[in-house]
């Protein structure tokens, strides 16, 4: 069974002629997995094509701390355990 891993992924990317930085924390199984996740999710936010996302691989860094994650929601999927997903009414 593979583990579920969290990255802090840091880069920059391009709007017209400014560049944006961005620093996002992901769930993942590996680093190949996170690294799309983030294609997806700035694509989909800001329509930024992938050739205009700079990511370094230097700024692509496995967490093993989970009291290093600033993101309250992916804190919470690294910390606990067992979450209940709450039903609907």
């Amino acid at each position: 069974m593979t583990s579920v891993k969290t990255f802090h992924i840091r880069g920059e990317f391009q709007v017209r002629k400014r560049k944006i930085p961005f620093g996002k924390y992901v769930r993942a199984v590996n680093e190949k997995d996170a690294l799309e996740y983030i294609y997806d999710t700035l694509g989909s936010k800001h329509k930024v094509k992938r050739n205009m996302i700079n990511i370094n691989p230097k700024d692509i860094r496995e967490i093993t701390d989970p009291e290093e994650i600033k993101d309250s929601v992916v804190k919470t999927f690294a910390v606990e355990d067992d979450l209940a997903i709450p039903k609907r009414k």
